[in-house]
């Protein structure tokens, strides 16, 4: 039997550089050939050329929506109805909202919001929750720390989990030979909730603790607005000749592929991208107990997972990793494998092709979604 092709709204914000404007266009190429799709923009700026250029290259419908706010919504609607949408995809507060609303009024029959974070404003954890409880037929949340917050907050309708998804490259093993200056990287905006200022404070205690034989670089790449107060500590901590700074850095990969230890400190995460790219590249993780990175990191199998703020914790994991080549291997090895067997774009494609397929006949049980017995995500 033939399956019907569905019409398929997925929205966003704007074409900016964030992850979910990234997993919004992969979900977008994943559901191509096999249903009707069109991205819908509410926002026609900013544009981050990547994004424009995937959506050419790929070859993907979209439609930017006014910048005025009455035309934005009635385009919304009439773009719903005149294409007879069956189902709408959302992944951020505002498109969710916006979302909820226009297809509501359109007569959408299925709604899927979306929750990306386990700490907003709480005025958007409202918005949220209205939209869920009231309009939407199911939340998504790629990570369980945002799905428990959504329950927490009172969520009344399902919420469940389908983790983000990378296009996972060729593992190239790093070297077993021993190497006696060691770079460490992070990747993220340059925000508060990455706690630079904690991994400089872990640098600072590696220093210390480490054999004298050992040197230690760090760099950190990505832009923000604590940027100067990380120069500042770097200066305070005398770490000046250990730590780079790097910004509109155009080449990710090649820089993860140079480096050899993943560091995150973040105070909370969702599922990190960042961290995902790191495993892609082979690298061993040390990260802290934030968001979804417990299930990223396998402790003690392709990293370590530590507590937040705890600087001496972190540093002694740095130390075992750059203490021994070996263990640097396998744990890199350990990363590229879980990526792939969890966090594929090819995982993610399935898990949103069988959503499709049985949103009829759905079954969730603690954040996870089963049709009959298979689990979907």
């Amino acid at each position: 039997m033939k399956k019907i092709k569905k019409n398929i709204c997925i929205t966003i914000n704007s074409l900016s550089r964030g992850g979910a404007e990234k997993q919004c266009l992969l979900l977008a190429r994943a559901l191509k050939p096999y249903h009707n799709v069109t991205v819908l923009i509410l926002n026609p700026e900013p544009i981050y050329p990547p994004r424009q250029l995937f959506i050419e290259e790929e070859g993907l419908q979209h439609r930017f929506l006014s910048k005025n706010p009455i035309k934005k919504f009635l385009g919304f609607i009439r773009f719903l109805k005149n294409n007879q949408t069956d189902i709408i995809f959302s992944f951020l507060p505002t498109d969710t909202i916006v979302s909820a609303i226009c297809g509501k009024i359109a007569g959408v029959s299925l709604i899927f919001g979306g929750i990306r974070n386990s700490y907003m404003p709480k005025a958007k954890f409202i918005a949220l929750k209205w939209a869920n409880n009231y309009l939407l037929n199911y939340t998504i949340a790629n990570n369980f720390a945002a799905y428990h917050a959504a329950l927490e907050q009172g969520f009344k309708k399902s919420v469940f989990v389908i983790s983000n998804g990378i296009d996972v490259i060729p593992l190239v093993k790093k070297s077993k030979e021993e190497i006696k200056s060691i770079s460490i990287i992070s990747l993220g905006r340059l925000v508060a909730q990455k706690e630079y200022g904690t991994a400089l404070k872990v640098i600072a205690n590696l220093k210390e603790i480490l054999d004298a034989r050992y040197s230690i670089t760090y760099t950190i790449v990505g832009e923000g607005p604590e940027k100067d107060n990380i120069t500042k500590d770097i200066e305070i901590l005398g770490l000046e000749n250990e730590v780079t700074i790097v910004t509109n850095a155009s080449d990710i990969y090649g820089m993860l592929g140079t480096a050899d230890i993943y560091l995150c400190s973040s105070s909370f995460e969702g599922v990190s991208n960042a961290i995902m790219e790191a495993m892609n590249c082979g690298l061993p993780i040390v990260a802290t107990n934030a968001g979804d990175n417990a299930r990223l990191v396998v402790d003690t199998t392709n990293g370590f997972i530590a507590p937040i703020h705890d600087t001496t914790a972190l540093a002694e994991c740095l130390k075992k990793l750059i203490q021994s080549p070996e263990l640097r291997f396998k744990m890199g090895i350990a990363s590229h494998t879980h990526l792939t067997t969890y966090f594929s774009y090819q995982t993610f494609q399935e898990n949103y092709l069988k959503l499709i397929e049985n949103s009829n006949a759905m079954q969730i049980a603690n954040g996870e979604v089963y049709s009959g017995k298979t689990n979907v995500s």
